[in-house]
C-alpha cells in the first residue's frame, strides 16, 4: 500500500482535480462531463471520498446513499484511481472507506455498474467480494451493456 495515503471528503475546489483524472481513467463513453461530476460530488445524499499522496490526487470514489425496495443502498457513481497509483491499494482503501460511510448510514448493500467488457473491473469487484447480479442493456449508450454489481454490508450486530 502506498505510504503517506491521505483519505479526505470532498470540497468545491477538488472538483477540476476530479475531472482531469476522470478524463485519464476513462474513454470518452464513459466519462463525466464537468457538470455531471458536480451534480454527483455535490448531491444532497452523495459521500466522496479522496485519496491522496504528498498533494497528488490518487483516486476518489463517489457513493451516493438510495432507497430501494429492500433499503437503503450505497451506489457507487465512479471509482477512479490515476494509472501511476493503480495497483498500490488505492482503490481498495477508497472501497472500504466507501463501505465503512454506507454502512455509517444505515445501508445494506453496495451496489455498481461495470461495463461487461471491463474485465479488470469486474475482476477487482469480484475480489472485493460484489457479486454479479444482472445485465443492463445499453446502460452506458449503444451496444455499450453494463453488468450491476452487489455487495451485503454486515449489520451493526454482525
Amino acid at each position: 500500500m502506498p505510504e503517506l495515503l491521505r483519505l479526505r471528503g470532498y470540497r468545491a475546489d477538488d472538483l477540476d482535480a476530479m475531472q482531469a483524472l476522470d478524463l485519464v481513467c476513462f474513454d470518452p463513453p464513459f466519462r463525466f462531463s464537468r457538470g455531471a461530476m458536480r451534480r454527483f460530488a455535490e448531491a444532497k445524499r452523495a459521500r466522496v471520498v479522496l485519496a491522496e499522496q504528498e498533494g497528488i490526487l490518487a483516486g476518489f470514489v463517489i457513493l451516493h446513499l438510495e432507497e430501494s425496495a429492500q433499503g437503503q443502498v450505497g451506489y457507487v457513481v465512479t471509482l477512479d484511481v490515476a494509472p501511476e497509483f493503480r495497483r498500490r491499494g488505492v482503490a481498495t482503501q477508497l472501497m472500504r472507506e466507501a463501505e465503512r460511510l454506507a454502512g455509517k448510514e444505515g445501508c445494506l448493500a453496495l451496489a455498481l455498474h461495470v461495463f461487461t467488457k471491463n474485465q479488470a473491473a469486474i475482476r477487482f469487484y469480484a475480489q472485493d467480494g460484489f457479486f454479479r447480479s444482472h445485465r443492463v442493456e445499453g446502460f452506458y449508450g449503444a451496444w455499450r451493456d453494463a453488468w450491476v454489481f452487489y455487495k451485503p454490508l454486515r449489520s451493526c450486530g454482525d
